[in-house]
């Protein structure tokens, strides 16, 4: 409960601040793109609850996903190395088959 009560103190201060901060420009000319940004602003600080509760199955996923990348670049090191020994394979018979050609 204390930390909805925090939350709320929070957003109330930004909220004030970003108010006086409209109230304190001079001109007009930027007012509404001032303003557009600082709602948006207090949209993504009234997210931040939602992402904080699903940041840490993300970072899992970007682990799992991490991992499950990295072990398949070594598979393709691997196969690719090996390929490498078939190339040469490959070269050395079709050298072979045109010299018994000649």
């Amino acid at each position: 409960m204390s930390a909805i009560v925090e939350w709320v103190k929070e957003y109330v201060s930004l909220f004030l601040a970003f108010t006086l901060v409209l109230y304190v420009i001079p001109s007009n000319e930027y007012r509404g793109y001032l303003r557009f940004f600082l709602e948006m602003v207090l949209v993504l600080f009234c997210l931040r609850p939602l992402l904080e509760t699903t940041h840490l199955n993300l970072q899992e996923q970007w682990e799992d996903t991490y991992h499950s990348l990295y072990e398949e670049m070594e598979k393709r090191e691997e196969e690719a190395m090996e390929m490498v020994f078939l190339d040469d394979g490959y070269i050395k018979a079709l050298l072979e088959h045109s010299e018994e050609e000649q």
